[in-house]
């Protein structure tokens, strides 16, 4: 587990360049509301699934204290429902446009707001005989890898080396490839990070 983390910074850390940067880990939670249409009778369900996630980003100035925070995160998540176990492991993309404002010589609030890409990598069942699913398959799930979401949130930094991060955002896409089923997913993260 501790060189997955360790490989998991490593290609999070690829590609962005800068002299300072935030790494983070929080946990997460996906609710995924679902609507399937039949006969001209709608039926709703809700599943939760929790977990964790690790990113990193690279929070610039635009003009004054306004900023854009573009990053790079993974997430793992799990369910168990009626004996089966749901993971999901995917990669998300933020860019979050973020306001400052000083709280103290120590302490500033930002508030942020943008739109996050997310792509599953993995979305697997498994009951208790050991039977395995792909969900991403068209006759074993038929969900869509691609997500797009937007919200916003807030975190604080103390002594510009210590983040405090909650944030909320809500899918725009069905995720379901099934006709007459729709599936949207919103996101709640809450992370602790460090600033390099």
């Amino acid at each position: 587990m501790k060189k997955l983390m360790i490989m998991a910074l490593a290609l999070l850390t690829a590609g962005i360049a800068s002299a300072q940067v935030t790494y983070s880990i929080g946990y997460i939670n996906t609710s995924s509301k679902s609507e399937t249409k039949f006969g001209g009778i709608t039926t709703t369900s809700t599943s939760q699934m929790n977990g964790f996630t690790i990113s990193v980003d690279d929070n610039i100035n635009l003009a004054g204290d306004l900023n854009v925070a573009p990053g790079l995160g993974m997430d793992l998540s799990f369910r168990k429902d009626n004996g089966i176990n749901y993971n999901k492991f995917g990669i998300y993309i933020p860019v979050d446009f973020n306001y400052g404002f000083a709280l103290g010589s120590n302490l500033k609030l930002f508030i942020f707001a943008g739109p996050t890409l997310d792509l599953g990598l993995i979305s697997s069942a498994k009951d208790g005989n050991g039977n395995k699913a792909n969900l991403y398959k068209e006759n074993e799930g038929n969900m869509s890898r691609f997500d797009l979401l937007l919200g916003g949130g807030a975190w604080v930094t103390i002594q510009d080396q210590f983040r405090f991060k909650i944030g909320y955002k809500a899918g725009m896409l069905n995720t379901c490839k099934t006709d007459n089923v729709t599936v949207k997913n919103n996101v709640l993260s809450v992370s602790v990070g460090y600033i390099f």
